[in-house]
């Protein structure tokens, strides 16, 4: 593992700043939308993946055979990390095997909040790993980076903009949506409804929920009495009937890609 520290004197913000690091097949780096922190207020995170060209990395639902991103943070005291949101993935092939991640750049985001009453400098570290593979060969990676940030008036930096952008695609969950799922002749049916300003007709569907339903196959959405079903061949290795179930909708003419949330009862 290597620390990325490469100090930027001079910045009018005194915040330090760090280039992206390399490792295997991706170069990692940490962006921050602030130039400062608020107590108390969140701070928006980015963790921009550049990955070679020929290789891919994988999702939150890697698929067959892949690894999704890890990032684990070592934070000042009272600080808390928020969840690691990724963008919507495209489906690929590694070899014979199916798949869903990222070619060329994807950027994660997560909310850094400090406690009420922090002051000071505040140096946020993580440690991430991810793996990388061809069509005939994989390579996993691994990499810390850190960021300093003084306590100030939390004005924006220049990556907000980047980061801004990148959560337009960056799945959000529908909280109007109400959703079931059922097993049947070995599909896994999700029955749900959507708000209804939402079209999702031309729009691509994704498992994000790893093991559930089959990764090789295309989920096949159609509209119902009840709202959309949303049917794919249950995964060969499931542990037993789905206890939660996260579908991703991106494409079409949506505004952002959704989530529709099932947990089992």
């Amino acid at each position: 593992m290597k620390l990325s520290a490469i100090f930027a004197a001079g910045l009018p913000f005194a915040m330090t700043a760090f280039a992206a690091e390399k490792s295997g097949h991706a170069a990692a780096e940490l962006i921050t939308g602030v130039t400062s922190y608020q107590a108390g207020k969140t701070v928006p995170v980015g963790i921009k993946l550049k990955i070679d060209v020929g290789w891919h990395s994988y999702w939150v639902n890697p698929g067959v055979g892949g690894m999704p991103l890890s990032a684990k943070w070592t934070l000042p005291e009272g600080w808390t990390a928020g969840e690691l949101q990724a963008p919507v993935p495209k489906r690929f092939m590694t070899g014979d095997l199916p798949g869903f991640g990222y070619e060329g750049e994807a950027i994660y985001r997560v909310d850094l909040t400090p406690p009420a009453g922090a002051t000071g400098d505040a140096e946020l570290k993580v440690a991430l790993s991810w793996l990388t593979c061809s069509g005939d060969a994989c390579v996993p990676g691994d990499v810390e980076l850190s960021v300093k940030l003084d306590a100030g008036d939390g004005a924006a930096a220049k990556d907000a903009a980047v980061l801004a952008e990148a959560d337009k695609k960056i799945p959000k969950a529908v909280k109007e949506s109400t959703a079931t799922v059922a097993e049947k002749d070995g599909q896994v049916v999700m029955t749900f409804t959507l708000p209804g300003d939402l079209d999702i007709d031309g729009i691509l569907a994704f498992p994000a929920t790893p093991e559930v339903v089959d990764a090789g196959a295309p989920i096949v959405l159609k509209k119902s009495e009840e709202g959309w079903t949303a049917s794919a061949p249950k995964n060969e290795y499931a542990d037993g009937p789905a206890k939660a179930y996260d579908l991703v909708l991106s494409g079409g003419k949506l505004a952002q890609p959704v989530i529709v949330q099932w947990i089992g009862k």
